[in-house]
């Protein structure tokens, strides 16, 4: 697994972190045996039963990555000899991750939207995010913003930031598509409320152009796990973020809010390691009996 500090792009393995994640100096890190990176020492690196953690320099407040050796464990199902698990940043070279269990074996990504609204038959999609790893743990990172052909109105340019003028001379949905279904098809795509909003987006741009819908192998949504799991609390993205301890600057940007959602995946198998025994089939089957 890898989480990413303070990334210029969002390097991910299993669980992905944003540009706007870092990594935090606490008691947990020192659990792994991290002495924790400084201005002094940009650069840090332990090796142990084949776990590498880099971090580099600091510039501001850092997030907490990891919580404790035997939950990080735990959670990927498997004994250090199984598990290779890296922190990296984006002054290092990043290596391969693998992280086993419930998503081994799957192309996982999480996915985003932002758009000009909330009606798919009207609106359209303004900006997309794809960010993960693929089997073999290299890293994707695929986002873009896409121009609309309509209006952006005023309150919406409120929401997620994102102009006409930002948009200008973006290529539309359709010179996406592509690109963005042959990172799909087969994955495990993780989304927050993607059911009802984000596949329903991707489902009505790709009629619209008569292009055919990609079929991932799974959806995971976690608003639905929130629902399911019965989380006490908001369900929204970043109330939950915030329950779990993870920090989410510039909300309602598509590669924010994907590196977002898999961490909270990842915080949630953490906290729920019963509930996520099996298949990725299985549990996605569970979610909806």
């Amino acid at each position: 697994m890898m989480v990413g500090s303070g990334l210029v792009e969002s390097l991910a393995s299993k669980f992905t972190v944003s540009p706007t994640f870092m990594l935090a100096v606490s008691a947990e890190m020192l659990a792994l045996g991290l002495p924790g990176p400084s201005p002094l020492h940009p650069v840090s690196i332990w090796h142990s039963s084949r776990v590498a953690i880099t971090a580099a320099a600091l510039r501001g407040p850092m997030f907490i990555a990891i919580s404790t050796k035997r939950s990080l464990i735990g959670m990927l199902g498997a004994g250090w000899r199984h598990a290779h698990v890296e922190i990296v940043d984006g002054r290092c070279r990043v290596g391969r991750g693998m992280a086993v269990g419930m998503l081994s074996g799957y192309r996982v990504l999480g996915f985003d939207l932002e758009t000009t609204g909330f009606n798919p038959r009207s609106d359209r999609v303004v900006q997309f995010a794809l960010v993960g790893s693929d089997v073999d743990g290299s890293h994707i990172n695929l986002q873009s913003l896409v121009n609309p052909g309509i209006s952006i109105p005023e309150e919406t340019v409120r929401v997620h930031g994102i102009t006409n003028d930002d948009v200008r001379g973006q290529g539309g949905f359709g010179d996406h598509i592509a690109e963005m279904a042959s990172l799909m098809e087969g994955s495990i795509i993780v989304g927050h409320n993607i059911i009802n909003f984000d596949w329903r987006f991707v489902n009505m741009e790709c009629m619209r152009i008569g292009v055919e819908v990609p079929r991932p192998h799974a959806i995971i949504d976690t608003l639905l796990i929130a629902r399911r799991f019965a989380i006490p609390g908001s369900h929204r993205l970043g109330r939950l973020c915030n329950r779990f301890n993870i920090r989410l600057d510039r909300s309602h940007r598509a590669d924010t809010d994907a590196g977002a959602t898999l961490l909270l995946l990842w915080k949630m198998m953490q906290t729920y390691p019963r509930k996520f025994r099996g298949t990725v089939d299985e549990f996605v089957d569970s979610l909806t009996r």
